[in-house]
């Protein structure tokens, strides 16, 4: 490593170690119970904690900047080790949430032969945490063991009966990477968001009771599938389910890919690798074409299809229809559901990054003074602070929705699996019901936070200015690495649509016939209850900005314009003819403000809530209301367009009201940003970019990393090995 003399280390022009340092120093708010409200509560805030530092310091999971300039090749070595480290850990931590949850607690679905029980969502709570914090650090590695465990073993647990899931996850060991390692085939070269077109065919064997599956054409070839093109041995493939000659709509098959002894592909099976990607190389992505491939009847997953085969030719085909389309996407919606929660850890490691180096950075003297002996910070600029400052509360906000988001989906599925064991059909209607729900939810909370911080990243890394674009500060990868989360597991655009569209049918529910379950709705969709939306309809309800005191203004606009919006969209298909496509940008703006609403609304309730919120010092829980009025303000400014068009505000207003107090809140959060950022409490090598760093001593810790990877050519070791091609075009005449 490059040592640099103590005079460059005291040079009083650039010393941003003393700016960081001061600032945090003169900072009043408790970062640790801030700490504790973005990571939920102290036990989880404890576990958080625990696990950063087993990964961070574990050898073989560690990762530095020479992780920027690995190749794919490498890449894909490394994380196949890192796999099989983590596989140990799993092992751990199912041990260690057994021992610490009342065994009445848990979902006990069924006993293997060994009496122990099955192995439930609350057994993985530690492993998935850790897995989620590896995301951070590493996120190909979290991918490939998220497509076997999230992907892969959550697929059969949604759809696989009791018998199957133990069979498969237990018995086999693929809950514990153990024995099989498994993939997620649904998206088709052809298709990808529009599943219930897929092509792949299952067709039904009635004589040998098996399934012969088959590619009829190259679109239906299975794409982008983590794991295929080397690792997996055994798939879930959604195909057309086709018997006797009618085809029953897409269902879900396990089908083995490779032989477990020689990892020779099996008969009819034909894979290859999609090669390099936009980020995320670590993961073998493959594609599959199937070649009539037999597989045998129990591998079609059935806790909502079964085909009866009785014999003498006949067949028949049970479906319960209030949960087979939605046990089809029970596995994505795992992973829609944890990018929420990603987006909160990515976006805090970028905010940390950017922060830090905003407050050490300096940048142009004042006017007042030409020698430019002390250049001003970056951060004390307005528009910087426009462009820094919100992100940090866009992060804040999404803190407190992604746990109650995750919280939701555990309970919803564990109701799911015991009222669907019991077959009680009431019960079964309810949790029917609040899957919708969820499905909305984490719909329209992936598709807008995941946009927000691929938003985030790029604008964060552009006020690092060029030393944002090297690849030690982690900007390019993080953003390589997560924009895919804007196109998989459900298109951003798609899934708004989908989200709005149920949206906009439980709005006409509620307007026209009154029907509004509080019980089921009212903590989601508390903004179509019938009295708010006729309030709403004829202007008897508003929300002063202005009013600082009543912190329920700033959730109440969002409400306000949910409903506006929806009623502009119902008078508009009236005007078209119920051409619902037209209005499509409408829907997606649907889609975001409920988002927008649900973090709000969510923020609100945990930091009113004392006992939840664990943040006891007045000045802290100020500012912590400052980031929310913040955040609702910054909105507003954002999607002003829409507020005037809504009449929500006059121009005026969003001249003389929104956008001062938008930089009157920044200029107040800027005092404590520093601290703002280290609440995260995220350490150095999570980070992995040297320019933002704990210590602040920006410029010397990224000169260090730089020449640490990229050597300093000394006495002709280090010249190109295209050196010919320039000395002779030097050397010409």
């Amino acid at each position: 490593m490059t040592k640099l003399s103590t005079n460059d280390k005291n040079n009083p022009v650039f010393n941003p170690k003393n700016f960081i340092q001061s600032e945090r120093a003169s900072s009043k708010i408790q970062i640790d119970q801030i700490n504790t409200f973005l990571e939920s509560n102290p036990e989880r805030r404890s576990l958080t904690h625990r696990l950063i530092q087993e990964i961070t310091n574990d050898r073989t999971l560690e990762t530095d900047t020479s992780y920027y300039d690995l190749t794919k090749t490498q890449q894909r070595e490394i994380t196949a080790k890192k796999i099989s480290r983590l596989s140990l850990y799993m092992e751990h931590d199912i041990k260690t949430s057994r021992n610490n949850f009342d065994k009445n607690l848990i979902q006990n679905l069924q006993k293997n032969n060994n009496t122990e029980p099955i192995l439930t969502t609350q057994d993985f709570a530690i492993f998935d945490k850790r897995l989620s914090l590896i995301a951070n650090i590493d996120p190909q590695l979290s991918t490939r063991v998220g497509v076997h465990l999230g992907l892969f073993g959550n697929c059969i647990k949604g759809n696989g009966t009791n018998e199957q899931i133990t069979y498969w996850l237990q018995e086999r060991g693929a809950s514990m990477i153990r024995g099989i390692y498994g993939c997620f085939a649904m998206t088709e070269l052809g298709h990808g968001s529009n599943v219930a077109q897929l092509q792949t065919t299952a067709t039904f064997n009635d004589t040998n009771n098996t399934f012969i599956i088959n590619t009829p054409n190259l679109t239906a070839t299975k794409w982008w599938i983590g794991g295929a093109a080397h690792s997996a041995t055994h798939i879930v493939c959604y195909a057309r389910l086709i018997v006797q000659g009618k085809d029953y709509g897409v269902k879900t098959f396990v089908v083995q890919l490779r032989d477990l002894k020689t990892f020779q592909l099996c008969p009819g099976i034909v894979i290859g690798d999609i090669g390099t990607k936009m980020g995320r190389d670590g993961i073998d992505n493959g594609w599959i074409q199937f070649n009539n491939v037999v597989i045998p009847k129990e591998n079609m997953l059935c806790r909502f299809v079964q085909v009866e085969n009785n014999g003498n030719g006949s067949v028949k085909v049970n479906i319960q229809p209030q949960l087979d389309q939605i046990s089809g996407y029970s596995a994505l919606l795992s992973g829609r559901v944890n990018m929420v929660m990603d987006s909160f850890r990515f976006g805090s490691k970028f905010a940390t990054i950017a922060t830090r180096y905003a407050v050490g950075r300096q940048q142009f003297a004042p006017a007042n003074d030409q020698l430019g002996k002390q250049e001003v910070q970056l951060m004390d600029y307005p528009l910087h602070q426009y462009r820094i400052i919100p992100q940090i509360a866009l992060v804040y906000l999404i803190a407190p929705i992604s746990f109650k988001l995750m919280d939701t989906y555990y309970d919803t599925l564990n109701e799911l699996y015991r009222v669907s064991t019991a077959k009680d059909e009431k019960a079964l209607l309810t949790v029917s019901a609040k899957l919708k729900n969820l499905f909305i939810s984490s719909a329209s909370l992936k598709a807008t936070n995941t946009w927000f911080v691929a938003q985030l990243i790029d604008e964060l890394r552009q006020t690092c200015g060029g030393h944002g674009y090297s690849q030690y500060n982690g900007f390019g990868k993080g953003y390589n690495d997560w924009v895919v989360q804007c196109t998989w597991e459900g298109d951003n655009t798609v899934l708004s649509l989908s989200s709005a569209k149920s949206i906009l049918k439980k709005f006409g529910d509620a307007a026209q016939k009154g029907k509004f379950n509080e019980k089921l709705d009212g903590d989601q969709f508390g903004y179509l209850d019938p009295n708010f939306i006729a309030e709403v309809y004829t202007n008897q309800v508003t929300a002063n900005i202005e009013d600082d005191s009543d912190l329920t203004n700033f959730i109440q606009v969002w409400s306000i314009i949910l409903v506006k919006s929806l009623i502009h969209i119902g008078k508009a298909l009236k005007k078209n003819n119920n051409d619902i496509d037209s209005l499509s940008k409408l829907l997606v703006q649907i889609s975001k403000f409920r988002a927008i609403y649900l973090m709000l609304k969510t923020y609100h309730e945990k930091l009113s809530n004392e006992n939840e919120s664990h943040i006891t010092d007045a000045t802290t829980k100020e500012t912590m209301w400052n980031i929310f009025r913040l955040f609702s303000v910054y909105y507003i400014d954002k999607y002003s367009g829409e507020f005037l068009q809504m009449k929500l505000f006059k121009a005026d207003d969003i001249s003389n009201v929104i956008q001062p107090k938008l930089f009157k809140l920044m200029a107040i959060l800027r005092t404590d940003c520093v601290a703002l950022v280290d609440a995260f409490e995220l350490p150095d090598n999570m980070l992995n970019a040297p320019i933002g760093f704990f210590d602040g001593d920006i410029y010397h810790n990224y000169f260090n990393e730089v020449t640490k990877n990229n050597p300093q050519e000394t006495d002709g070791a280090g010249i190109p090995p295209y050196y010919n091609a320039l000395t002779s075009m030097l050397s010409r005449d």
